[in-house]
């Protein structure tokens, strides 16, 4: 028989799928920002990234975790950032870095898909800013070497 091995599903959002950057929290040296699938279908979440927009570093998901509809995934980083052997079995939580991410006056946390398209974003402390008119939706991409966050043409 045969060995199966496993297979990453790398896709944009599912129709059915409704994920969204809940909230972001920057308390001092312990930072995190919450997803959350307000769907009804699951999202696999293999080849997504989540970015910060002033510094452009970026966290990509590992691509075996699947997001459940009305389950949250909290990725955490700093200094303080938790050890995740704690961390409930039901809780999807995950760390990004020991170091800081966000920027402490302010940042936009931008989602993308495995295909690189934006999905969701989410400033801090302004209020959440969806569709804006004068806001571009971003396009994250790859040239081989770097990563970087353009506007899509409009």
């Amino acid at each position: 028989m045969p060995k199966r091995t496993a297979q990453s599903t790398r896709t944009g959002q599912l129709s059915g799928v409704q994920l969204e950057i809940s909230g972001i929290h920057n308390d001092g040296l312990r930072e995190s920002v919450t997803l959350i699938n307000r769907g009804t279908v699951v999202q696999p979440l293999g080849g997504w990234a989540l970015a910060t927009l002033r510094g452009e570093r970026f966290y990509f998901f590992p691509d075996d975790l699947i997001l459940r509809p009305g389950k949250m995934v909290t990725v955490h980083s700093g200094q303080d950032a938790p050890d995740m052997s704690s961390a409930a079995p039901h809780e999807l939580q995950l760390v990004w870095a020991h170091e800081q991410m966000w920027n402490n006056g302010g940042d936009m946390a931008v989602l993308f898909d495995a295909n690189g398209v934006e999905v969701d974003r989410y400033a801090y402390p302004h209020e959440r800013i969806m569709g804006s008119g004068n806001r571009r939706r971003k396009r994250l991409l790859h040239d081989g070497e770097t990563w970087c966050i353009e506007d899509q043409p409009a």
